[in-house]
């Protein structure tokens, strides 16, 4: 047992805390105090996890990788098209394309594959499209600045800078 001069007394039971006149006291046992200790390790321990578990890569963050090499991964979809403030991102509606690292490129809608070219080059974050005869993939026919490019999107924005076209490819 021990005393305290601050009016505690520490016993194999537990913890007694008196009041200033010593006419009041509390109890607090060596269970409530261990129970407390175990749900304090439990919050420490789930608070850990909860942190670590956020840690994990995120496929969305900013890519240094060459522009060639993300997108001659997998297939793609207009995920978002606007010229000059109209939303056209519906004409591309069904279209999957695909892009290797040799300059081709494909739009396929209902099993019909548009055959194209592309160029691409990073120093100038530029990207040149050749595909189609028609609408809606004639109007990718241009130069394009990538804006923005993550493993799983590449924005893209006119070279004009008369034009305020803009198209979002997202990996399907």
């Amino acid at each position: 047992m021990l005393f305290y001069p601050f009016r505690t007394l520490i016993t194999d039971s537990g913890i007694i805390n008196f009041d200033k006149d010593f006419l009041r006291c509390t109890f607090i046992s060596t269970h409530t105090i261990m129970k407390t200790s175990t749900n304090s390790l439990f919050v420490v321990i789930l608070l850990v996890f909860t942190v670590l578990q956020s840690c994990k890569k995120d496929d969305n963050s900013q890519s240094t990788a060459p522009t060639t090499s993300i997108l001659s991964e997998g297939m793609w979809k207009v995920s978002y098209y606007h010229d000059n403030g109209s939303d056209h991102t519906s004409d591309f509606s069904g279209y999957t394309f695909t892009f290797t690292s040799t300059g081709i490129m494909s739009a396929t809608l209902n099993g019909i594959v548009t055959p194209g070219t592309w160029t691409n080059d990073d120093s100038s974050n530029e990207i040149h499209f050749n595909i189609g005869s028609s609408s809606p993939l004639s109007d990718l026919d241009k130069g394009w600045l990538v804006t923005s490019k993550t493993n799983n999107e590449i924005i893209l924005k006119d070279d004009n800078s008369g034009s305020s076209e803009e198209v979002h490819f997202t990996k399907n």
